[in-house]
């Protein structure tokens, strides 16, 4: 960010069901707009600028088919400039793997000395 002191900082999940209603081939530029309406609406000004990140994220999946809702995170310097990202990775409270930007867990590789516990390849003695 600037030089400019942050005056707040928010998380939301933004529904982008209302981008579905749009045409097929304007989905994605939609959701956009929707999410740009959310934050002008929520953090009261209409200087929003999109992060490079959420931008890939909300068009990975190309024009016709934007993710349903997001979690993003707001934040407001006092210019009352709004900047949406994507929020930081964290970890989860039992601690066995971190938590991606999209909320789902990342899971670590199990352990290489797994026995196994079929019945039916037990030898016979």
């Amino acid at each position: 960010m600037s030089d400019s002191e942050i005056e707040l900082d928010r998380t939301y999940t933004v529904p982008l069901s209302r981008a579905w209603i749009a045409p097929r081939h304007r989905r994605t530029a939609r959701a956009v707009n929707v999410l740009k309406e959310f934050a002008e609406r929520h953090m009261k000004s209409s200087e929003i600028k999109i992060d490079s990140k959420l931008n890939e994220k909300l068009w990975g999946r190309g024009i016709t088919k934007p993710p349903r809702r997001i979690t993003v995170r707001m934040t407001k310097d006092e210019d009352g400039l709004v900047t949406i990202s994507l929020p930081k990775e964290t970890k989860t409270e039992e601690g066995e793997g971190e938590v991606s930007a999209t909320g789902s867990a990342i899971e670590e590789p199990a352990n290489s000395q797994v026995e196994e516990t079929n019945p039916t390849s037990k030898e016979k003695s």
